[in-house]
């Protein structure tokens, strides 16, 4: 079984440094994200990555935080704490569904400050 908790690591690590590149080999080619900010980007890491380029454009010092990580099946739950855009972190909860060892879909919350 593919560890779920590794995979959403590397892929927050990518967020975290840029790493464009990454996201071909953590997302489906069909991945969708279900980002109401970015309503329908074309899937898979081609939609993805110019999304990473606009929040790191916005917040350079952009850090996504582990505070809780669950999985169950196919689905991972995360509960981050976002850096970078203002001087206290906000709160998110992220749902991911993979498909084998990758992320297929993606889905967020964000709340207020930490």
């Amino acid at each position: 079984m593919t560890d779920h908790k590794s995979v959403f690591r590397a892929y927050l690590h990518a967020f975290n440094t840029g790493d464009l590149e990454a996201f071909d080999d953590l997302v489906t080619e069909d991945y969708r994200n279900h980002d109401p900010l970015h309503p329908d980007p074309e899937p898979g890491p081609a939609g993805l990555k110019p999304i990473v380029s606009e929040l790191r454009a916005q917040a350079p010092d952009l850090r996504f935080e582990e505070v809780h990580l669950i999985v169950e099946d196919d689905l991972l739950a995360a509960h981050l704490l976002v850096h970078g855009f203002g001087e206290a972190p906000v709160r998110q909860i992220q749902i991911e569904r993979f498909a084998g060892d990758r992320i297929a879909e993606h889905w967020r919350a964000t709340g207020s400050g930490a």
